[in-house]
């Protein structure tokens, strides 16, 4: 190797340098200090691995969770109306209301849409209401009822007013018209911000 004598000085005071600095990495990092670091360690990585084994363990009760809670909201959706506009639900509402109304000898001589209100709780789902006024027999009303509450959507009769009047022997008579407000319930996905 040719060169002055100043630029062997310079070469061989970095390799020392850089040997100085090897064995002090493979003193500190890779050779245990006292005997107990290295073991400490093992110890730690086990731990981890037994929490990360029962995290892993876990993994099937959460994905039955997960399946369990996607099949309920299947069948919740399945008991929505099948609209998923408002202006389109109170048209179905009323169609539904008819028709049973029609079947049970009811006979509806006003109907009125309600404010509709978002559920609370749920960023989708909207409850629509109607209010309807019925002139029919309280036999009658009983039938329109059970229609309603067996119908395979979820409807929920959430008023029913009853107006009454006292005879002369003090007996209660029921006035007409009855007034009911029936509600259904949409699923409108919510908006975006783009929207």
């Amino acid at each position: 190797m040719k060169g002055n004598a100043r630029e062997k000085k310079i070469l061989y005071s970095g390799i020392a340098i850089a040997i100085v600095i090897i064995i002090y990495y493979a003193a500190t990092e890779l050779l245990p200090g006292d005997g107990g670091s290295l073991a400490d360690k093992v110890e730690m990585q086990e731990s981890l691995l037994v929490k990360q084994r029962e995290l892993v363990g876990y993994r099937e009760y959460y994905e039955g969770r997960i399946n369990d809670a996607e099949n309920d909201i299947e069948k919740i959706q399945t008991l929505l109306l099948p609209v998923s506009s408002s202006g389109a639900a109170f048209t179905e509402l009323r169609r539904i209301l008819t028709d049973f109304a029609a079947m049970s000898g009811v006979v509806i001589t006003a109907t009125s849409n309600q404010p509709e209100k978002k559920v609370e709780n749920s960023d989708s789902l909207i409850k629509i209401s109607v209010q309807i006024q019925v002139n029919c027999s309280l036999e009658d009303l009983v039938d329109f009822l059970s229609a309603i509450n067996n119908y395979d959507k979820f409807l929920k009769v959430e008023d029913i007013t009853i107006n009454t009047r006292t005879e002369n022997n003090r007996q209660m008579v029921i006035t007409r018209p009855l007034r009911l407000v029936i509600a259904g319930y949409i699923n409108v996905p919510p908006q975006s911000e783009a929207d």
